[in-house]
């Protein structure tokens, strides 16, 4: 699908705009430009009328089939930009959960997609159907108001099934958890998206989980076991995260959050061959994300991955973690001496 990117300048203006080019082609769109502006943000369509006069151009004279706003959008915004550039429109939230529903295998995984979508949606959903309704019964009266209530209480319906049927699955994972933890030690890796974890994983146990150079390849935690000296450990690899990763999507996925939550250990994955400035604000962001989460209690190492790709760590970066390069196999006798000792 040919794509182009639109977002505000600002803080990180350089990173956000890599991270969103990936996150697109992750999700599978070809994009031909990005445009941004340096301006605060406007109520209609939160980027100025010239850009978005100027996207708008280029949207029609080069065939393109979407809009990916790096910012987050009201649904008015939505509706506004996509009576404009007169093809869908979609904000980060989207982006995120088109990545998700692209690497999205078991069916529990696909329903909190669907949940965290269908809730998000609700007001433009509302919003579209009644200017559908008004432009398709001149006059609009009851007849529309019924066509929009009803609409809305499916809606509604399906949102409480769904509901439903995750906090089973929510029950069912605790209690799985709970017999684990009653066995055994567990130890999660948590970290930036597409940081290493599940090679990280599979170094550990000589599992043989996929790995893939994308962005939120693990939605639903992939498990394995090790025995670290007479000790069994299980190890999870779970959720990566991501700058500013929205409230929606953290309880959607309460449930493989919760087994960071219940860890004996965390170990906190990095990408020590990132510049100075990124590799500290990502670190800062897995940090936040655990306080947000309530693991921020649970002991944790850093583990500075992808050391092959640089010559010497800098010294700013050794945050009392252990340097590894986990597609080479080093530094994993000092990572389990270290895990083993920190779970004594």
């Amino acid at each position: 699908m040919r794509a182009v990117i639109a977002m505000l300048r600002g803080e990180e203006f350089e990173e956000r705009c890599g991270e969103t080019e990936k996150l697109a082609r992750t999700a599978g769109y070809d994009i031909l430009k990005t445009f941004s502006q340096a301006a605060k943000p406007r109520a209609r369509f939160l980027l100025g009328q010239g850009k978005v006069r100027e996207i708008e151009e280029f949207v029609q004279q080069e065939g393109v089939e979407l809009v990916v706003l790096e910012n987050y959008l009201t649904s008015r915004q939505v509706m506004s930009l996509e009576g404009e550039f007169r093809v869908p429109v979609i904000d980060k939230f989207d982006l995120i959960l088109n990545v998700f529903e692209k690497h999205a295998q078991s069916r529990e995984a696909k329903l909190q997609i669907e949940l965290a979508r269908l809730k998000r949606k609700l007001p433009y959903i509302k919003m579209f159907t009644g200017r559908r309704v008004r432009e398709d019964h001149p006059g609009f009266g009851s007849s529309g108001e019924y066509i929009i209530n009803s609409t809305i209480a499916a809606i509604h319906k399906r949102i409480k099934k769904i509901d439903d049927k995750l906090e089973k699955f929510d029950k069912r994972v605790e209690a799985q958890g709970k017999r684990r933890r009653e066995k055994s030690m567990v130890v999660s890796l948590v970290g930036y998206t597409n940081v290493g974890k599940t090679t990280i994983l599979n170094r550990l146990t000589n599992a043989k989980k996929p790995v893939r150079d994308e962005l939120f390849t693990t939605l639903s935690p992939k498990a394995a076991s090790v025995y670290l000296g007479d000790r069994k450990v299980i190890i999870n690899d779970t959720l990566g995260f991501i700058r500013n990763l929205p409230h929606e999507l953290i309880y959607a996925f309460r449930a493989t959050l919760e087994e960071v939550v219940n860890s004996d250990l965390l170990l906190l994955i990095l990408d020590v061959s990132e510049p100075l400035a990124e590799f500290n604000r990502k670190c800062e962001i897995c940090e936040k994300t655990l306080v947000k989460i309530g693991a921020n209690s649970v002991p944790t190492i850093y583990v500075l991955n992808k050391a092959d790709l640089i010559e010497n760590v800098r010294k700013e970066k050794l945050i009392n973690g252990i340097v590894l390069s986990a597609k080479f196999g080093q530094g994993f006798t000092e990572l389990r001496a270290k895990i083993e000792g920190t779970l004594t």
